[in-house]
């Protein structure tokens, strides 16, 4: 350990990796608009490996147009509109080029000394556009970022071509790690993978009692897991997926808590505490256990979302009621898979954990006249 005189502190080897960044404030908006020029020096890549992007670089000049004003940004692809960013994620991602999944692939290879290009082959000349998934949602690309497979063949499962394509998992030892031999897991009696109860965070306390609304406040457990009919995404708001569920956001309550709180199925319901409310309808479950409730995301306040009883403005998403905490043994660095970075680790229960009172609501206001 550097700190303890062991070593020699090498950013990015024995401690986090420090990069120093160049800042140029009156050029920011100019930048930010721009398609910067460290893809056509770098290319793009992630999780350790990097491909060429050049070829990708010069078709956005001529999808999004370039900049012809004198400045950083003179000569590169504009990013000046939203449909102009989508084009750049599109166009570089290999999930949605072909070209660029072949090559994200020829780069895994070279860590690994096997072929895996068979895996994008047959998509090569396929390229989704911001157009096409307007129009439509499209399967995606296999790509070596994610550990299975985008396949007609094979339903995707994490860990799938690790497996079959014998590619090390990234970890320390390349391979399947329950046992965590660092000194802080060790620190925190996490070397295996153990169960600690939620940290109780005194959010719902204050609020007890202090708008009541004449139905019985529940206070539960609350989880966000990822949504039933998808993944991040926010098409969950289109007619097909809204059709497919209760036609905007949902809460998931136990039928015991339910009872208790006098909450029918389909009815609406106020969740809430010292950091936010949500507005949503309830679908009461034998499937979900006692004291719990939780509430898929990522549904956005978008459709059918009334205003909050508590707050008075419109009800909030998933993480309205949550916020993030910061866990040391996330901050790990230089340590293989035990290696920090934003956001990395989830988000997952460990940061988001939180308690939250569960009520009935008494009148639904649409806030019609903001």
């Amino acid at each position: 350990m550097w700190w303890k005189g062991e070593c020699d502190l090498i950013p990015g080897l024995t401690a986090p990796n420090m990069v120093v960044v160049e800042r140029d404030y009156p050029n920011t908006y100019n930048r930010f608009t721009s398609l910067g020029p460290m893809l056509d020096k770098l290319g793009n890549g992630g999780k350790g490996i990097n491909w060429n992007t050049q070829k990708e670089v010069d078709f956005l000049g001529e999808l999004n147009y370039k900049h012809t004003e004198e400045g950083p940004h003179k000569g590169r692809p504009k990013i000046e509109t939203a449909i102009d960013a989508a084009e750049v994620i599109l166009s570089l991602a290999p999930e949605t080029n072909g070209q660029v999944a072949v090559k994200a692939w020829e780069a895994l290879g070279e860590f690994t000394g096997r072929d895996h290009t068979h895996l994008a082959k047959p998509k090569e000349e396929e390229k989704i556009r911001f157009r096409d998934i307007q129009a439509q949602p499209r399967k995606i690309i296999s790509s070596p970022t994610w550990s299975g497979l985008e396949d007609e063949h094979v339903s995707y499962n994490a860990g799938y071509t690790n497996v079959h394509e014998l590619i090390p998992w990234r970890t320390v030892t390349g391979r399947q790690q329950f046992y965590q031999d660092h000194q802080w897991m060790r620190d925190f009696g996490e070397t295996m993978v153990s169960y600690k109860p939620p940290v109780n965070l005194k959010t719902t306390q204050p609020m007890l009692g202090k708008k009541p609304n004449g139905h019985k406040e529940l206070t539960l457990n609350w989880i966000t897991p990822h949504q039933k009919w998808g993944i991040h995404s926010t098409y969950s708001d289109n007619l097909l997926m809204l059709t497919l569920s209760r036609g905007g956001p949902i809460v998931w309550i136990s039928e015991i808590d339910a009872k208790e709180g006098g909450i029918k199925d389909n009815d609406w319901i106020e969740v809430f505490n010292v950091n936010g409310a949500i507005a949503a309808r309830a679908v009461v479950s034998q499937r979900v256990p006692q004291g719990m409730s939780m509430m898929y995301h990522a549904q956005e306040r978008i459709v059918n979302t009334p205003g909050s009883e508590v707050s008075g403005t419109r009800g909030g998403i998933h993480n309205s009621v949550t916020r993030a905490i910061m866990k040391p043994t996330h901050m790990i660095g230089g340590y293989a898979q035990q290696s920090y970075g934003f956001n990395y680790y989830g988000t997952v229960g460990c940061n988001r954990d939180e308690f939250v009172i569960v009520r009935k609501m008494d009148k639904v206001d649409w806030l019609d006249n903001e």
